[in-house]
């Protein structure tokens, strides 16, 4: 399974929204035909680092865009432990379109950068777990610096840097969708 970088941009860039949406866009032009559109948001409110995917779910969820179908919110996240029941149920769909969104860890100089990435995400990969892939393409967003302690790094990452990527990437995707 072969991914591809597609775009890398700041959280803080005024034109980090419109750049994201046109990306989102762009790649979803790609599939040939798809039934629903769904976003499937990985991470836990239990550690602070991880929980931008159950944060952009809750924001799109409480935007109630009727395009799209949201797994994984703070009050029912996807995570480890549920993620084969979760993609069990995604597999009886009929032909869904699925754009993952996950936390992750990188170097100093990517703090706060979303990246859009084509093919699945490996979810778990910050903190060596090994959990199945998911998604057609995915959004990330490096929360924190990747380290000795990746786990302990999670836990001490900033909430408010975290909710701010939240609102970029939740906003970028009501954006794209709403441009059909």
């Amino acid at each position: 399974m072969r991914v591809s970088l597609l775009l890398q941009i700041s959280h803080k860039d005024k034109q980090a929204v419109s750049q994201i949406s046109t990306g989102i866009k762009k790649r979803m032009k790609n599939e040939k035909s798809f039934s629903d559109i769904v976003l499937f948001c990985i991470g836990t409110d239990r550690c602070t680092g991880d929980s931008l995917g159950p944060l952009v779910g809750m924001f799109l969820q409480q935007a109630n865009v009727p395009d799209i179908q949201v797994w994984g919110t703070l009050e029912r996240p996807i995570h480890a432990l549920n993620l084969k029941d979760a993609l069990y149920r995604l597999s009886l769909m009929s032909n869904p379109l699925v754009i993952s969104v996950d936390a992750s860890l990188g170097i100093t100089s990517c703090v706060g950068d979303i990246q859009l990435v084509d093919g699945p995400l490996r979810p778990g990969m910050g903190v060596r777990k090994i959990l199945p892939p998911v998604g057609h393409f995915h959004i990330k967003g490096i929360v924190n610096t990747s380290g000795i302690l990746d786990a302990m790094v999670l836990l001490n990452t900033r909430l408010f840097t975290v909710m701010q990527m939240a609102k970029v990437i939740s906003q970028s995707v009501i954006l794209a969708v709403k441009k059909k």
